[in-house]
Order: structure tokens, then C-alpha cells, then sequence
């Protein structure tokens, strides 16, 4: 077993927005952690946490990353994590691995949208959570503005527990608030803020209130547990402040997360890990229980240096190598194979791993992200990571004929690496069609696609996936009549169609009598109905919501058969759609469009001229939540439109609602594409 507890172990998870300073931070971590030898270089693509091809050559992170190192005799797991939107599923997924979630703000950008938005995620999760103010070096930076938005935009649980030395380049250190000496230029503020956090630290508990109340002061050994409660149960969120470049507030980050931070124990809130018996049955996990063994797998991928590699996080009880462990999803017993502590790109083997560790396996090929491994004593499935749907859509198809077997399979896989992404074979288009969070998400996945099985594609917009109605009533009629030499083709129906409610569906009635049709041959009219329906008769999609009635038609004794009946069917039912006044139906979604409030006009004017309908509006903070019904081509490109309308704020989620009539210019526009495709064809 490891010479640590599970009490000694940290895991925290960095998270905030693109260009908040987060890797640089964490890099400058392990350094002094000396878990890495020297620093590397973000900007010049010599990083060591940014260390993935692609990372360097964008000089920013794709890829949550999982870093071990020790500090004061303390185990830690550093998790860094992309800042960028397109990549939020990364981020969240590391919430799933740590107690603790370090929010870092850049004291030049303050809080982002994005910032607040991953605030949330972690508050949602349960965790945690520390305020890391990173770039404190740069110029003109206004410290008491910053704190000030900082807990305006987060909550006034925010409250600093040190300050930066000096200010921009002249930055030299940070100042303890309860045990640091400040220097003369800082006595004021120092004093100010120190008075502020031990109002907040005695306020989480009635007794040291009541000792504040009457001595005006509270023993620094009281206030100290006071602070690791609050911040384990989110009644205190710790400022702290750093300059990673210059090393400035590095060992004391390092030193709080080992005081202060929760370990695998003291989940935050005092709350165990919610699962589910195979039964169905709620059950918890309490990390201290330590004979039975679970774990979450919380990111697969294909590695460069090892191959396929799965992150585990174990919740409670321990494993060693070559144990046996229960994959419910699969429902058989499997062995664990060799461990590895990842940090990186390096993996050191280890024997055994407890409640807390953060573990990697190799060559698991049957483990998936958010697949459960646990005792096949004690069967447990926890639930699944809480993701966003991916929405932007992209067909796809492969460059060589030779990858077409592959190319489903390779997807698919893709797809097990990253629950934002998916693929899926839209039935009424044939298309295969992948889904992200992003233009970019999609394009990254599919570079790695290339990379790691070789399969290359080309992309295009997918089709809509329309549909063809009636708006009126029309009777039709068609006679199938052919004669080759010896036994022909006969075949007249007459029949009348009707509209019917959107969502209905087809119905088909026989009201013919006196036998003009031989009943034998209606089942192959309804066919022929159903196979034209599939085809689409104006446009080239399918048909839907039609009432159908046979009343007439005639029958040959020798000529007839269920051929020449489907082939009558069919054509008549061309015959009255056309002249039922058919329209189009496309589909139109639920949206919901997130954005800071200073740009609410801009995405009020965009929606209107996407023929979208308002239907209502919330307010979150400084956030707008706009409600809307948009057809769905009309949001094909919407993350490209909606990132450039917000400078990268906003964010989106649609859902399909209903399908609603095209306008009439719109219908017409393909109506005649379609005739004219079919011209082509004839020709």
C-alpha cells in the first residue's frame, strides 16, 4: 500500500477562461513542487503540461492533464484543464476527479462570462472552491477594484487571504492576512482586509462569534480550523493571489491547498458519493469505508507514448494490481492490470491505490469515460458526468474509398474519449453526421481522428431534414396499364387525400365497395402509398401527417397483381398530393442563447433576422438567458455567428421542438431544384 492516507491526499482541479494564466500557474507549481525540473514556456510551445502537439503549436490547452507531485509530505494531483469554451467538457470532467476547484482570474481580463460560467459548474458539482488571481505582475492593475468585482461577479464569500507585495513589475511577494508582517505601504489595506476575513471566518461558527464579540479578537488557532471548514463546506471562498512568471505567491498556494484544501475525507459539505445499486436502489459511498473499491473512469483517450489510456479516480476502498474488479456497464469481472500514477506525459507503475488516488490504466480497451469499476462484492454504478449537448453538426465522409469500414468505428471511439462529441447516422439523409461543441471541437477531434487511426474525412454542412405535407384536400387517380406479349400489368385506383394534425402520422382507409378492388390488393396499394411517401413527391422528402381513403378502382382478371396495384397506388397518390396544396416542414428548435446583458440588443436584432420568435427572457447576475423558436438552418453556423457577435461570451443550447411550415419563397426554391434535379436525371 502507499506510505500516505487517503486524509494526506489533495486533488484540485484548475479551471477558468482561455488566457487566464492556468497552465503557466500549474507549471510553476510542479516546478517548485520539484516535480518538473525547470519551467517551460506556453507562449514559445516549450511547455511541459501543455505538452501535446497540438497544444504547442495553438499555445493553448485541448486536454485536461493529470500532474502529481509532493509538497511538505503531502501528496497532490494538479489537474489542468482548457479555458476555452469549444473545450468545456475537459474542464468539467476534471470537477469529477477533485474536493477542490482553483478558479483563476486574470487580474487583467477580472471575471469572464466564461469564468462565471465554470464558477457555476463547480458550485453545481459540490466542490469546493479557491479564487486564484493570477498575472498580478501586470501594470495598472487597480487591487482593490479587483477584489471588489471579483466578489460582486462570485459572491461576497470571496474574501482575500493574502495580498500581492508591490505592484506590476515591482510585484516581489504576498503578505499572509492573519500571520504575515506587511510592509508600511500595505498596513492600511492589509489591516482592512484581514478585519474583513475574520468577520467571515467567525461568522461560520456561533461560538468564535460570540469570543469576537466580547475580546474583539479570535486566537489564530482558532481561526484556522474555522477557515479549512469553511472552505470545505463553501461558507468560504480564499483569494490568493500570484505571479507565476516572476514565482511570486507559488509556495504559498502550494502550502494552503496542503493546510486548508479538503482531502478525499472531507468531501465538501460533509456529503458521500451518490450511486446506485444495479438494483436501482439509491445507495452512498463513503470514501472512509475502506474494504469495498469503486472508482470512476472520468477520461479515456489514446495516448501517444502508452496507447489507450483510461483515468481512473477511486472513491473509496483500495485495489492492487491484477485484482479483480466489476464493470456493470458490461457486467463481467475483469483484472486491473498494472497501475500507473500519471503526471503528464509520464506514468510511474505502482502497486496499489486507495480512496483518493488518481490512477491511469493501459490497454483497459473495455473501460469507456463514465464507466464504473467496483468489487463485484458490493455492485455500485455511479452516475454519468453531467455534460453539454453537442450542437454544431458536421456529415462527414472518408477521403478513401478503402476507410469506409472504418470510418464508423474510428468515430466511434473518438466519440468514447469525449462525451461532448457524437455520431450518429441521420436516418432520413443517410448522412453521417458528427456533433461538438464547436466548429473547433469538431475540427480537433478530427485531427486526432487522423493521427491516432489514420482515417482521413471531408466535412460539408449536413442536410436539413425536412418533410413534405398537405394543406388541402385533393382527389387522384392513376391506371397502370402495360402490355409486353403474353400476360400484362393492369392496375387503376382512385383515391383522396386529406391533411391531418402535425405529428399524427399516415392513415390509410379502404373505403372502396361492391369489390371494384379485389381486397388481396390493397395491402400493395397502402405499399406503394408508403414507398412514395419515403421518396417525397415535391421536394425529394419524406411525407408525413397524410389521411389516405381508397374509393375506386378496377381490377383484370388475368393482368392484375400486387405489382401493378403498388404501382397504381403510388402514382395516384403523387397525383392528389400535388394537388392538395403541399408545403414544406422544417424543423425549428427550442433555443436558449446565454450572454453577458451588454450585448442583449445585437442578439435580439441577429435572432429576428433568423426568423426566430422570442418567447421570453431571464436574468442570472449580469448574465441574459434569451429564449427563442428558430429554425433549425438557421443556427447551422450559429456558434461561429454567436462567438463573433459576444467576442467569444456567449454560449447556446438548443434542443428540436417542432416542425413548422417553410416559407413559401424558401419552398419554392427547392421545389424547383428538385424538378430540375429530376429533369437531369430523365436526360
Amino acid at each position: 500500500m502507499a506510505n500516505y492516507a487517503p486524509a494526506d491526499i489533495r486533488n484540485v482541479a484548475f479551471i477558468g477562461a482561455g488566457g487566464s494564466g492556468k497552465t503557466t500557474l500549474v507549471e510553476m507549481l510542479l516546478h517548485k513542487a520539484g516535480a518538473l525540473p525547470r519551467r517551460g514556456s506556453v507562449a514559445e510551445g516549450s511547455s511541459f503540461v501543455d505538452f501535446d502537439p497540438a497544444e504547442q503549436e495553438k499555445t493553448h490547452s485541448l486536454l485536461l492533464k493529470v500532474f502529481h507531485c509532493v509538497h511538505a509530505k503531502r501528496p497532490l494531483n494538479l489537474l489542468d484543464s482548457p479555458g476555452y469554451p469549444d473545450f468545456i467538457g475537459e474542464a468539467l470532467a476534471t470537477l469529477y476527479a477533485v474536493e477542490t476547484a482553483a478558479v483563476c482570474v486574470s487580474a487583467v481580463d477580472g471575471v469572464t462570462f466564461q469564468t462565471q460560467r465554470l464558477w457555476n459548474e463547480a458550485a453545481s458539482a459540490g466542490r469546493s472552491r479557491i479564487v486564484v488571481v493570477t498575472r498580478v505582475d501586470a501594470e495598472n492593475i487597480d487591487l482593490g477594484a479587483l477584489v471588489a468585482s471579483i466578489r460582486e461577479a462570485l459572491g461576497k464569500a470571496c474574501v482575500p487571504v493574502n495580498l500581492p507585495v508591490g505592484v506590476g513589475a515591482g510585484v516581489s511577494g504576498v503578505v499572509d492576512l492573519l500571520t504575515g508582517q506587511a510592509p508600511q505601504e500595505l498596513a492600511d489595506l492589509v489591516a482592512s482586509s484581514r478585519e474583513q476575513l475574520v468577520d467571515s471566518l467567525v461568522s461560520l461558527d456561533d461560538a468564535a462569534m460570540e469570543k469576537y464579540l466580547e475580546t474583539g479578537e479570535v486566537p489564530l488557532a482558532d481561526l484556522l480550523p474555522l477557515m479549512r471548514r469553511g472552505v470545505a463546506g463553501g461558507g468560504l471562498t480564499p483569494i490568493l493571489f500570484a505571479a507565476a512568471d516572476k514565482g511570486v505567491g507559488i509556495t504559498e498556494i502550494l502550502d494552503f491547498v496542503v493546510s486548508t484544501c479538503p482531502s478525499p475525507l472531507d468531501r465538501p459539505c460533509a456529503r458521500a458519493v451518490e450511486g446506485t445499486e444495479l438494483s436501482g436502489e439509491l445507495v452512498t459511498i463513503d470514501p472512509r469505508e475502506r474494504t469495498t473499491f469503486s472508482a470512476r473512469a472520468f477520461k479515456t483517450f489514446a495516448d501517444p507514448y502508452v496507447g489507450r489510456l483510461s483515468l481512473i479516480r477511486v472513491v473509496s476502498g483500495a485495489i492492487k494490481t491484477d485484482d479483480p474488479f466489476l464493470n456493470p456497464r458490461i457486467g463481467r469481472p475483469e483484472k486491473m492490470g498494472n497501475l500507473l500514477r500519471p503526471s503528464g506525459k509520464e506514468h510511474e507503475k505502482i502497486e496499489s491505490a486507495q480512496a483518493g488516488d488518481i490512477i491511469a490504466l493501459v490497454k483497459a480497451e473495455a473501460i469507456e469515460t463514465n464507466d464504473t469499476l467496483c468489487s463485484d462484492r458490493a455492485a455500485v454504478r455511479f452516475p454519468p458526468m453531467q455534460m453539454p449537448t453537442p450542437i454544431v453538426a458536421l456529415a462527414v465522409s472518408p477521403k478513401s474509398r478503402n476507410d469506409e469500414q472504418k470510418l464508423s468505428g474510428g468515430l466511434r471511439k473518438v466519440a468514447a474519449e469525449d462525451p461532448t462529441f457524437a455520431v450518429d447516422r441521420e436516418v432520413q439523409t443517410g448522412e453521417l453526421v458528427v456533433r461538438g461543441i464547436s466548429m473547433m471541437h469538431i475540427e480537433t477531434l478530427l485531427k486526432r481522428l487522423s493521427a491516432n487511426y489514420k482515417i482521413e474525412v471531408e466535412t460539408r454542412i449536413p442536410k436539413i431534414p425536412m418533410r413534405e405535407t398537405i394543406t388541402g384536400k385533393a382527389d387522384g387517380h392513376h391506371r397502370h396499364k402495360k402490355q409486353t406479349g403474353g400476360r400484362g400489368q393492369f392496375g387503376e385506383v382512385y383515391l383522396r387525400v386529406a391533411p391531418r394534425e402535425r405529428g399524427s402520422g399516415f392513415e390509410f382507409k379502404d373505403e372502396t365497395f361492391g369489390g371494384s378492388i379485389p381486397r388481396q390488393f390493397l395491402p400493395a396499394i397502402e405499399k406503394g402509398i408508403i414507398d412514395q411517401m419515403g421518396k417525397g413527391v415535391v421536394a425529394g422528402y419524406p411525407v408525413v401527417d397524410v389521411l389516405v381513403e381508397v374509393y375506386d378502382g378496377k381490377a383484370h382478371d388475368v393482368d392484375s397483381d400486387e405489382a401493378s396495384f403498388k404501382i397504381a397506388g403510388a402514382r395516384a397518390f403523387r397525383n392528389a398530393f400535388e394537388s392538395a396544396r403541399p408545403v414544406l416542414l422544417e424543423p425549428v428548435v427550442n433555443l436558449e442563447v446565454a450572454v453577458p446583458s451588454r450585448f442583449m440588443g445585437d442578439i435580439n436584432s441577429d435572432l429576428n433576422s433568423r426568423r426566430g420568435r422570442i418567447s421570453g427572457m431571464d436574468s442570472i447576475g449580469n448574465t441574459q438567458v434569451i429564449k427563442a423558436q428558430v429554425p433549425l438552418k438557421e443556427v447551422q453556423s450559429y456558434a461561429a455567428d454567436l462567438r463573433s457577435l459576444t467576442q467569444g461570451e456567449g454560449s447556446y443550447a438548443f434542443a428540436v421542438s417542432h416542425y413548422d411550415i417553410v416559407p413559401h419563397k424558401l419552398a419554392e426554391e427547392l421545389m424547383t431544384s428538385f424538378k430540375a434535379g429530376q429533369k437531369a436525371e430523365e436526360d
